[in-house]
């Protein structure tokens, strides 16, 4: 997928940095790293009531570049964004679309984003001034292998084409990765077609131009409504420690505005979390979104709500079955350690004061 992202580097004044800075050398929560001033800590919080966290803020106004998924993957976020609640904190964004987002981070180009760790951990390895700062809303693969209506199982897809949305990457993946545990070997027994995703993967299978493809929401969905095409698989379900989604912000930005990196974690969760819990309210913004009608995206929305986790701490051990994964499927290559290259310290002041993840009350 690609990501969207501003020209303009950081455009903050110095004036926003707070008195404080956060070192980006821990990799652990608990490390002692300090991350925002204490004025955040005193913040009445309820998502239930809608009485989001910058209505305690002092906010100071931040300019940030930012590259935020779009589509199922962004989708909360993007609700967030159209209702202004980035701008009521404080935070102006700015995006443009670029193929290369290491580049454009490489670059100074852009000081916060989300994506496949896949993508980030390699590049902050070798030395790209970025940390990953915590997970995205869901961190495990929303993706669905979907198939003709004549191809009732794994075995039938045996001598068939598979769209596998991209030649490498999380996608490719994931689709040899479940193809291998259900006995088809995704090198002999099958044709793997790049055909890339959302509406064009959706176009490649309505054609006939492959028989069987991994694609997102909404498509699975409207395929079986449709009646042309079946669910093979939730991926996520023979994958459950395959991460595919991270936040990661520019070293930059940690070191020098804290505070801006986890404001901006504020009103992602937030959104993702307010957005969950008040889907009378989000669903019909969705529909439109997705140019679809309610009903098909309530159906292709809460399909995957168990995927809708919204903890913010990132699991060192599910870093590193990602990176062990793309080893050995030839598309990294290199083994590649993730200690140091993530930093837990945002991600847990965010998960604490919005009740998420092990803070939960019911935990």
């Amino acid at each position: 997928m690609s990501l969207v992202f501003t020209l303009a580097a950081c455009g903050s004044s110095s004036k926003d940095a707070p008195a404080s800075t956060s070192s980006t050398g821990s990799a652990e929560a608990g490390s002692g790293t300090e991350a925002a001033s204490s004025t955040l800590d005193n913040t009445t919080v309820d998502i239930a009531a809608g009485i989001p966290p910058w209505k305690g803020w002092d906010n100071k106004e931040v300019t940030l570049t930012a590259g935020f998924s779009k589509g199922m993957t962004g989708i909360a976020n993007q609700f967030a964004i159209d209702k202004g609640w980035y701008e009521d904190a404080g935070i102006h964004l700015n995006f443009v679309d670029t193929i290369n987002p290491v580049a454009a981070f490489g670059a100074g180009e852009v000081d916060i984003a989300d994506g496949d760790p896949g993508t980030y951990i390699p590049a902050i390895v070798n030395g790209v001034k970025i940390k990953v700062v915590s997970n995205m809303w869901r961190s495990r693969g929303a993706y669905w292998i979907i198939a003709k209506p004549g191809i009732k199982s794994f075995a039938d897809l045996k001598g068939k084409k598979i769209g596998s949305a991209q030649p490498i990457g999380g996608m490719p993946l994931t689709l040899m990765e479940v193809l291998s545990q259900n006995g088809i070997d995704p090198k002999k027994d099958v044709q793997l077609v790049p055909n890339g995703v959302y509406q064009s993967a959706y176009a490649t299978f309505e054609s006939g131009e492959v028989d069987a493809t991994i694609i997102h929401q909404p498509f699975a969905t409207m395929a079986e409504q449709a009646g042309k095409g079946n669910v093979l698989a939730k991926t996520w379900e023979f994958m459950p420690k395959y991460q595919t989604g991270v936040l990661v912000a520019s070293e930059k930005l940690i070191k020098e505005q804290p505070e801006v990196v986890e404001r901006v974690l504020e009103v992602y969760f937030y959104a993702n979390e307010y957005a969950k819990t008040h889907l009378d309210e989000f669903l019909p913004w969705a529909a439109k979104y997705l140019n679809l009608d309610e009903k098909t995206a309530r159906t292709a929305i809460e399909s995957e709500i168990v995927l809708w986790e919204n903890d913010p701490i990132v699991d060192k051990n599910r870093l590193q079955v990602t990176e062990d994964l793309l080893n050995q499927y030839g598309m990294q290559r290199d083994k590649i350690s993730v200690d140091g290259t993530f930093d837990n310290t945002f991600a847990e002041r965010v998960a604490k004061r919005l009740k998420l993840g092990k803070y939960k009350a019911n935990n």
